[in-house]
C-alpha cells in the first residue's frame, strides 16, 4: 500500500506518547518529528536529569511528564495512555526515544487501521539505523502448520502478525483499557509481546503497515559475519539479559501453550541470542551471569526492577 499523499492524521482521536530517560541531543530531532506526525505528544520521562529534561520541553507540541525515578516502561506507557484517554484519544502511537517516524507513517498507520479495523495494534516497517532496512522480519503462524512459525518481510502490508515493537506501534486505546493495559511488573522487555499476544487472544489482530516507516536502533546491534553466515547480536548490557531471561519465564506461563508458534519462535531465539552472546559479544560471564539470575527470579515469579543485590552481583 502507498503512503497518502498528505501524510497529516486528524489529530482528533490521536496523541504521541514516548518514553525517555536520559536522552541525548538527537532527542529534539526526534521529538519534532513525533510532533509533525502525532500532533500532540506526550513525553513520560522516567527520572532524567535536569539537562535532558531541558531538551524534552525545548520541542513546541511535546508535554513533559516528569516522574522522580525511573518506573519501568510498561508504568510509563501506561501513564501516557491514560493521559492520551483523558485528553480524548482513542489511539496513540508509542515511541522510543532513539526512534524517528519518517513523512506520512502515522497516515499510513492509520489507512491500515481503516482497512483492517479488526487490528489493534499496527506496526511500522522498521528501517534499522545500524543494519540495512531490508532485514528486519516479522514472526507470525505458518499457514499450513499452526505449531510452527514463520517469518516475512514487509514488502507489502502484512495483515496478521504475532507481535511488532513498541515504537512507532498505532495502539487502540479502548483494547489498552480492556486487557488491563501494560504489564507493569516486567518493567522493560517482552512489553510489546506480551501487549500483542494478549490483544490476539482477546480475538483482535496486529498487523504491519508497510507504507509506514520508523528509523529505529535497535540496542547496540551489529552485523558479523561468521562461517559463511550473518549474525547480529544485540551487545545488550547485563542487566538487560537479566530482565530478558526473567521476563521470558513470565511469559512463557502465560502465553506459551495458547500461542505455540510464538513459544517455539522465543525457545529458538533464546538459543541463538545465547549462543550469539557467548560466541560474538564481550563480558560473557556476567551476561550469562545475568541470564541465570533471571531466569531463576522468574520462575520464582519476581516482577518490577531488578534487585539491587542483583545488580551488583551483575557488576562483579
Amino acid at each position: 500500500m502507498n503512503a497518502p499523499t498528505d501524510h497529516v492524521v486528524s489529530r482528533k482521536g490521536l496523541g504521541g506518547v514516548v518514553v525517555t530517560f536520559n536522552p541525548e541531543q538527537t532527542v529534539v530531532k526526534n521529538l519534532e518529528a513525533m510532533v509533525r506526525e502525532c500532533g500532540q505528544v506526550w513525553a513520560i520521562d522516567n527520572g532524567s536529569s535536569l539537562a535532558a529534561r531541558a531538551l524534552i520541553t525545548s520541542v513546541p507540541g511535546v508535554a513533559l511528564v516528569a516522574l522522580e525515578e525511573n518506573v519501568g516502561l510498561a508504568h510509563a506507557l501506561n501513564r501516557g495512555a491514560e493521559l492520551a484517554v483523558a485528553n480524548g484519544c482513542q489511539w496513540i502511537v508509542t515511541f522510543d526515544q532513539d526512534s524517528c517516524p519518517q513523512v506520512g507513517m502515522v497516515a499510513a498507520l492509520w489507512a491500515e487501521h481503516l482497512r483492517l479495523p479488526a487490528a489493534a495494534v499496527i506496526g511500522p516497517r522498521i528501517e534499522e539505523l545500524q543494519i540495512k532496512a531490508s532485514s528486519y522480519r516479522w514472526v507470525r503462524q505458518h499457514p499450513r502448520w499452526p505449531w510452527l512459525f514463520q517469518r516475512a518481510f514487509a514488502g507489502p502490508d502484512l495483515e496478521v502478525v504475532t507481535m511488532v515493537i513498541t515504537s512507532g506501534s498505532l495502539v487502540d486505546l479502548g483494547l489498552w483499557r480492556q486487557i488491563g493495559g501494560f504489564d507493569a511488573a516486567l518493567f522493560i522487555d517482552y512489553i510489546d509481546i506480551d501487549f500483542c499476544l494478549r490483544a490476539i487472544r482477546a480475538g483482535r489482530r496486529v498487523a504491519v503497515a508497510a507504507a509506514a516507516v520508523l528509523e529505529h536502533r535497535l540496542g547496540s546491534r551489529r552485523s558479523t559475519i561468521a562461517l559463511g553466515h550473518e549474525f547480529r547480536p544485540m551487545h545488550h548490557a547485563p542487566f538487560r539479559h537479566y530482565y530478558i531471561a526473567r521476563n521470558r519465564v513470565r511469559i512463557w506461563r502465560r502465553h506459551a501453550l495458547a500461542v505455540p508458534h510464538w513459544a517455539l519462535f522465543d525457545l529458538s531465539f533464546a538459543g541463538l541470542n545465547i549462543f550469539r552472546v557467548l560466541v560474538f559479544e564481550s563480558n560473557k560471564r556476567v551476561k550469562f551471569k545475568a541470564m541465570l539470575l533471571g531466569t531463576w527470579d522468574g520462575l520464582r515469579g519476581r516482577g518490577g526492577p531488578c534487585p539491587e543485590q542483583r545488580r551488583q552481583a551483575l557488576q562483579k
